[in-house]
């Protein structure tokens, strides 16, 4: 796998905030402070919202009608049609029918409070969008609203480098880590083998620092390493950090970044602890007489110039199991025969302390994926392995669990990926499909659905659950394997129902404080490790999240579409049309 990353979201959006904050706070207090014709102290003037939204598609019989309940305890939904207080409050109507339906919204007892839509579509097939508004008036928008909705069109300018699709020799590697691998692969049929070396029983080779050695970086070129430091883990296994040998030098790769790589990987309690703690082996003992030997191989830690193009980030690093095998005719000729991972300078020398951070957390994400390898397609078989959206997604829950501890303060879930799901290109990526794996698309970027999807599981379940999900055997399709896990650590919970809620906390803006069950990211502490709490109603730095200015033709499968009606006071009435196998949730706070 890859990781293709650029200046975080909360970074850029920043100096866009302030300017355009500010013209449309002020006017907006006026407005606010003139409704009723009272002052600050009046209550806000009734805005019963009201819509008849065009059907699309055929809808179901009245004798298959769904009503709305509330869906959460000790909250502000004092029964089915009722909110009380000045707290969040969730119902939901579940569309279990063929064929869309109309479902009548009425909830009383607002005060100036957000309602927002939720569409999640938990059905096997996109599903048509019914034609609906977007916002009530702007004269009734709350100033959060409104400013997230007039940084869309800011942040649209500042993402737009970021939406260009992925890099095509990540998805390469992808590709083979996924299913290439195997076609190349020779199972030995000797049943002790997983015990002993494999096949030849080749050794592997020695080196002192200083030595030099060739390494063949993803396009096949090959690179002159030196071998910059060495250490041993606390399992007595050998890193060693090989640096292209013209990126030495106290302005590129210096001998303070050569320390600070090779210690937070190999350092008690540093990366490759961790990964063993959570995971197991990251290479081992096995019966694949194509791979190299199982028995006491280093990590090798490759820095070289990806690109050279005087810029960081981008592709910033990948492990490549094709490095795995021993070498061969044609693709591989180029196997380093090494277990590795190849990381790039450039962004390390200019990327600067963030380009560090990015690198550190990504080595977590890579070594994940080194490991997903070795235990799921080698040791379990190539059936077992994870598919993209959930192989990604599980290197990103590492990511979350690791990264507070390897870049004090900094949680990659938090700070990055949620960010990017909740602004990405001007409008969020909400309606894109779990399964679906588009990173860095014009409407989707999956990293950002899936990491921060991930993260709510490890703020719902722990450390024991995403341990059982690197684990899980008795599935071999990827949705079968995460929503067996979820089912065992909350009885009758689904992917589709986790899903619904992660939607609803994200997209409803439901606070950390409301302490709603289900429907926040809470702080986590288990094992050693701490996840941080993830509030969406404050994210980090200050951004606002950004909200779709158009309906999508259609809902993906397992994605999700955020409707707002801001600043309603009495009684919230709309009718909603609800797309089959949709559930429509209704989000108050």
């Amino acid at each position: 796998m890859g990781s293709q990353r650029s200046k975080p979201i909360a970074a850029r959006v920043a100096i866009f905030a302030l300017p355009i904050a500010l013209p449309i706070a002020l006017p907006l207090a006026a407005t606010l402070g003139g409704c009723g014709g009272g002052g600050g102290d009046s209550a806000p003037a009734s805005n019963t919202a009201k819509g008849a939204p065009t059907t699309t598609g055929t809808s179901a019989p009245a004798g298959n009608a769904i009503v709305l309940h509330a869906a959460c305890s000790s909250c502000s939904a004092a029964d089915d049609s009722t909110y009380t207080g000045s707290g969040t409050a969730v119902w939901q109507a579940i569309n279990t029918n063929a064929s869309a339906i109309d479902v009548p919204v009425s909830i009383k007892g607002l005060s100036g409070q957000n309602v927002t839509l939720v569409f999640t579509n938990e059905g096997a097939s996109a599903q048509r969008m019914p034609t609906i508004a977007l916002n009530a008036s702007s004269a009734n928008m709350s100033a959060s609203v409104m400013r997230a909705q007039s940084l869309a069109a800011a942040t649209a300018t500042a993402t737009a480098t970021t939406t260009s699709g992925e890099n095509p020799t990540l998805a390469a590697i992808r590709d083979f880590n996924y299913q290439g691998w195997a076609t190349l692969a020779t199972k030995q049929v000797a049943p002790t083998a997983l015990y002993s070396t494999n096949g030849t029983g080749t050794s592997t080779t020695t080196y002192n620092v200083g030595d030099t050695r060739t390494f063949y970086y993803a396009d096949y070129s090959p690179r002159t390493t030196t071998l910059a430091q060495t250490m041993s883990t606390s399992n007595g296994t050998t890193v060693n950090l090989w640096v292209e040998s013209a990126e030495l030098g106290a302005a590129k790769i210096s001998p303070q970044i050569i320390d600070t790589l090779i210690m937070k990987y190999a350092q008690p309690g540093g990366i490759y602890d961790m990964l063993t703690r959570i995971g197991g082996p990251l290479y081992g003992p096995n019966d694949q007489t194509s791979l190299i030997d199982g028995t006491h191989q280093p990590i090798d830690l490759v820095v070289m110039n990806f690109d050279h193009n005087n810029l960081p980030y981008g592709l910033i690093g990948y492990f490549w199991a094709l490095n795995d095998f021993r070498n061969g005719a044609g693709q591989l000729a180029y196997s380093n025969e090494s277990i590795s991972l190849y990381l790039d300078s450039e962004t390390l020398y200019l990327g600067g302390t963030f380009g560090m951070d990015q690198m550190l957390t990504t080595m977590a994400h890579e070594s994940m994926h080194m490991q997903n390898f070795y235990r799921r397609a080698v040791l379990m078989g190539a059936q077992y392995a994870f598919e993209p959206w959930l192989e990604e997604m599980t290197a990103m829950m590492m990511e979350d669990w690791a990264s507070g501890t390897i870049v004090p303060g900094y949680n990659a879930i938090r700070d990055m990926r949620f960010i990017t799901y909740m602004t990405y290109a001007g409008h969020g990526s909400y309606n894109c499909g779990l399964t679906t794996w588009t990173p860095y698309g014009a409407d989707c970027e999956s990293y950002a659905v899936n990491g921060s999807f991930g993260g709510y599981l490890n703020r719902q379940f722990g450390l024991t659950f995403y341990q059982s999900l690197l684990n899980n055997k008795n599935h071999t399709v990827s949705l079968d394997i995460l929503d067996d896990v979820i089912g065992n650590a909350e009885a009758g919970a689904t992917v589709a129902s986790e899903l619904r809620d992660f939607a609803d906390a994200a997209s409803g803006l439901i606070p950390l404080s409301s302490n709603v069950r289900g429907f926040t990211f809470p702080a986590r502490s288990e094992g050693g490790f701490t996840l941080p709490a993830i509030d969406p109603a404050s994210l980090s730095n200050g951004v606002a999240r950004a909200l779709p200015t158009t309906v999508p033709a259609s809902l993906a499968v397992l994605g999700a579409f955020p409707v707002v009606r801001p600043h309603v006071s009495g009684t919230y009435s709309e009718t909603v049309h609800v797309p089959a196998g949709t559930t429509l949730s209704v989000v108050i706070d």
